[in-house]
């Protein structure tokens, strides 16, 4: 267990783009050699069925793209699950995404109890739903978005599909095929997927899922008045330029009268 807790998952990415015939902190190429065709920079692991709000997994490349092309990809906030990757583009500003650090490697030295765990998971949870109640997307990432990252997907998967860890693999590398869970990482699922068993999270998740479901409605509420008030604003100006054609007119026709006397 020492050992498994000690793992430099840093490490482990750089041999699995080794592995791949790919340079770390290199964008992954288009068409490369055929272990490395299956590889991506970052892919689309789940849906929110409520706001159409999508999650991705990705590597360094996809934390580092510029903000513009997070915006292209919808994604205001991001999941760093490393101790040792800044939030590249963490910024105090709304034109930047906001950021939450997941250190999933650490689960168990942080979270030793029940308590701790839910605890652990809960903000990420909670974290990833208030991104994609706002209608967000949100994006996952360490080194290869391989391990820690792929890690986390898998949790969000039990989390919103009710999966087992085993489930919640296989689903998520059908999704992005390097995803590998390895080290203390199973072990996280499996305790993850044991405290779903207890009342503890029956009424976390439940609260949780209630209140994801109450700012949906209030973000689509709030988008309807915006578009309400655009509406209004059309019309009025159309209605004003119309208004101010007549007018126009009406000075024209006064001004041929006079003319003609």
């Amino acid at each position: 267990i020492r050992a498994m807790a000690e793992m430099d998952y840093s490490a482990e990415a750089r041999r699995l783009f080794a592995e791949l015939g790919l340079e770390p902190g290199k964008q992954a190429p288009a068409a490369a050699a055929p272990a490395a065709t299956t590889y991506r920079d970052i892919d689309a692991i789940w849906q929110d069925p409520l706001t159409g709000g999508i999650v991705f997994v990705g590597n360094e490349v996809a934390a580092k793209q510029p903000v513009r092309s997070l915006k292209q990809l919808g994604i205001t906030h991001v999941v760093n699950c490393t101790d040792d990757m800044p939030n590249f583009l963490e910024q105090s500003s709304p034109d930047y995404p906001q950021y939450f650090r997941f250190n999933v490697a650490a689960h168990m030295r942080t979270s030793a109890s029940a308590q701790h765990l839910l605890t652990f998971v809960g903000r990420l949870f909670s974290f990833i739903d208030f991104a994609l109640s706002s209608g967000g997307n949100v994006l996952i990432h360490c080194l290869a978005g391989a391990h820690r990252a792929g890690t986390t997907g898998c949790l969000l998967l039990m989390y919103k599909e009710d999966l087992s860890p085993a489930d919640a693999i296989r689903i998520a590398k059908a999704r992005r095929s390097v995803i590998n869970p390895i080290g203390n990482l199973p072990v996280l699922l499996e305790r993850f997927d044991q405290l779903r068993q207890t009342e503890r999270w029956v009424m976390w998740s439940q609260a949780a899922h209630q209140a994801h479901q109450e700012r949906v409605a209030m973000t689509v509420t709030q988008a309807a008045d915006v578009a309400m008030q655009a509406q209004r604003h059309r019309a009025a100006t159309a209605q004003g330029s119309a208004t101010a054609s007549s007018s126009s007119q009406q000075e024209l026709q006064m001004a041929w009268v006079e003319a003609e006397r």
